[in-house]
């Protein structure tokens, strides 16, 4: 058993939350590449000396984010899924959960999009979480014997790939937010994908 943590211990992770959400403002309103370090020290009530001590460089900061906000949404998927019986439930309320997360925080999905294509930040594995979460249900869909046979980790890649297709479109084709349902950009990237995995007799 793990044991509790101290109340010291809940102080600095509720502190390191503060930073990162610090940053997200600051990178949302700048850019990933125009963002500083001492803007994000001065929304984050931290000195410049301050941030260096939690984080030693800007690239090290947004993979911390990028792992934070990755992993609530992992946690919330997870949460969502484990309510629903089947499948394809289990996959259309992830889809869901998802899309609506993504209407939640745009500012966050901007940076990871940003940052995603920067050399500096090296290998990053903050997506693991969320890929585990997807290919739980790939795995149970199997188990079924309700969808084709295949590598359940290909097929949670190639759904984290379209399920992010809301903030993808944000970034290179804008439009004004909220224009389009949650529900009915959920239901389509659902329709979608299950129609080509799912085995006919389930259809």
């Amino acid at each position: 058993m793990t044991p509790a943590a101290t109340p010291r211990q809940r102080r600095a992770a509720r502190r390191k939350i503060e930073i990162l959400e610090a940053a997200l403002r600051v990178l949302s309103e700048d850019g990933y590449t125009q963002a500083s370090m001492d803007k994000i020290a001065e929304q984050a009530l931290l000195t410049r000396v301050g941030l260096y001590k939690h984080y030693k460089d800007k690239n090290t900061l947004v993979v911390a984010l990028r792992e934070h906000k990755l992993l609530e949404l992992a946690e919330r998927v997870q949460v969502a899924i484990e309510n629903e019986r089947g499948f394809e439930a289990r996959l259309r309320v992830a889809v869901h959960e998802t899309v609506q997360y993504q209407r939640e925080h745009p500012g966050f999905f901007r940076v990871l999009l940003a940052s995603s294509f920067s050399s500096d930040l090296g290998a990053d594995y903050s997506l693991k979480p969320f890929l585990h979460t997807l290919t739980s249900i790939f795995e149970q869909g199997q188990s079924e014997g309700t969808i084709y046979p295949g590598d359940p980790l290909e097929y949670a890649g190639l759904l984290a790939t379209v399920v992010f297709e809301p903030s993808i479109k944000q970034a290179f084709v804008p439009e004004p937010l909220g224009q389009t349902p949650p529900e009915h950009i959920a239901q389509t990237i659902s329709n979608i994908f299950l129609y080509g995995l799912m085995r006919p007799k389930t259809l």
